[in-house]
């Protein structure tokens, strides 16, 4: 016995309008002839185109009929396709939904924790910086002190006058935090 291959409404569509056109096509022929022999007054011959193009139309309009239901089959097809397929198309947005938002969660709390360590490290940058400022003020105090010592050093051996107005202190930090907004700012809050 044998098996019948089904065929897609789709797929026979095109060859059904191939089908069709091409028997459109040949009426429109028969038709031409038709004209052409009333035109020549040849009464034989367009009676016979006539005859011909008679019994070609049935053929053109199940043809033409068989294209139009083939549509209508193809395009039930699709939609009854669509509508089967709506809920697992729509199941399958939402578990990639899901999955797209954990991922983006995900990420929003690694984002979230880095920023918070980038903080702290930030923070504690500040800190560390205000007390290098406090320690290099701390050393250039020293630095003053041993100025002057070496001033009364010298004056006591004889080796310089004593200054009128003493010795001047060391002044390299705070012309470089002026320079510097960052240190500035460090500097005025206390940090």
């Amino acid at each position: 016995m044998a098996t019948k291959t089904e065929t897609h409404p789709a797929e026979a569509l095109a060859e059904a309008r191939q089908t069709a056109g091409e028997l459109r096509s040949q009426l429109a022929g028969l038709e031409s002839d038709l004209a052409q022999a009333i035109e020549a007054k040849d009464y034989r011959a367009a009676e016979n185109a006539q005859a011909a193009a008679n019994g070609m139309r049935p053929a053109v309009l199940l043809a033409e009929a068989q294209v139009t239901a083939y549509e209508a089959a193809a395009k039930a097809l699709t939609e009854h396709v669509e509508r089967e397929n709506v809920a697992a198309l729509q199941q399958e947005k939402q578990e990639r939904a899901e999955a797209a938002r954990a991922e983006a969660m995900a990420g929003e709390r690694d984002a979230h924790a880095e920023a918070q360590k980038h903080l702290e490290a930030a923070q504690k940058a500040v800190e560390e910086a205000g007390a290098a400022l406090r320690r290099a003020f701390a050393a250039e105090a020293r630095e003053t002190g041993f100025r002057q010592a070496i001033h009364r050093i010298e004056v006591e051996a004889g080796w310089v006058e004593p200054a009128a107005f003493g010795v001047g202190g060391a002044q390299t930090v705070q012309p470089v935090i002026d320079l510097s907004p960052v240190l500035t700012a460090i500097r005025r809050s206390g940090a």
